[in-house]
């Protein structure tokens, strides 16, 4: 008796299976947007990823149409728009265009704007653009928006140096992370880091000595502090007066 109840249970959750992801019947943009939020609550990575595959599904898999139900949902949603904008970037849809590089002005959406941006047409004097004026903001900026920002930098950076065909935008890049690494980061040390990755000559120069006296007044915890300090006790003991350009 037990046997046949769980092999009748398995018939018809296999029944209920089927319905459910057939995808036949049409779904409304309404339908999505709640699948989508459904989605953004789970707790397990593997059901979250399951469940945002179901909203695409849900769409009838037309990158357009769901990009723009995800445009919609992070403007309706204040909830959902940090999570709605990285996903354009997945679905890579030039219709998204307009739309993100609105939002890379944004302080605290900036960086995620910025991130699917790339992701759709890649390193462009556009992008470039809009990443200089993002980096600019000097807004206060909680420190989990600030990482944010400078690793979208250091991403860029590390990009440009590392790509074929990417050589024209290395000056233009090493220029605005270090202006911007002297007059607004606040992640010194992985600023520091990466560019010291990419251009060597950068570690013993006037050029780091300046940014990080200045970083002095920015550093908000002491793990900072002292990074900051001892990169320059480090480059005045070179001596200053022999440190190049």
């Amino acid at each position: 008796m037990q046997a046949q109840v769980k092999s009748m249970m398995f018939a018809i959750a296999s029944v209920a299976a089927v319905s459910l992801f057939a995808g036949d019947r049409e779904y409304s943009d309404a339908e999505i947007k709640a699948q989508f939020m459904f989605a953004g609550r789970c707790r397990h990575a593997e059901d979250m990823k399951s469940n945002y595959d179901w909203a695409f599904r849900m769409a009838d898999g037309d990158t357009n149409r769901y990009a723009r139900i995800l445009r919609e949902l992070a403007v309706e949603n204040t909830n959902e728009t940090e999570w709605a904008i990285a996903s354009l970037g997945k679905y890579k849809t030039m219709q998204s265009l307009p739309f993100l590089y609105f939002y890379s002005t944004n302080a605290v959406y900036g960086a995620e704007a910025l991130k699917s941006i790339f992701a759709i047409e890649g390193v462009t004097s556009n992008s470039v653009a809009a990443t200089e004026s993002y980096l600019m903001i000097t807004n206060y900026m909680p420190p989990l928006v600030e990482y944010n920002r400078s690793e979208l930098c250091e991403s860029l950076l590390k990009k440009v140096y590392a790509t074929s065909g990417l050589e024209h935008f290395r000056e233009p890049c090493i220029t605005m992370a270090v202006e911007y690494a002297r007059s607004v980061s606040t992640m010194h040390q992985s600023l520091d880091m990466a560019l010291m990755e990419v251009d060597p000559s950068y570690r013993f120069s006037r050029r780091r000595l300046s940014v990080m006296r200045l970083a002095q007044n920015r550093c908000w915890n002491t793990m900072l502090t002292n990074y900051v300090t001892n990169a320059i006790n480090e480059l005045v003991a070179y001596p200053e007066a022999s440190l190049p350009d």
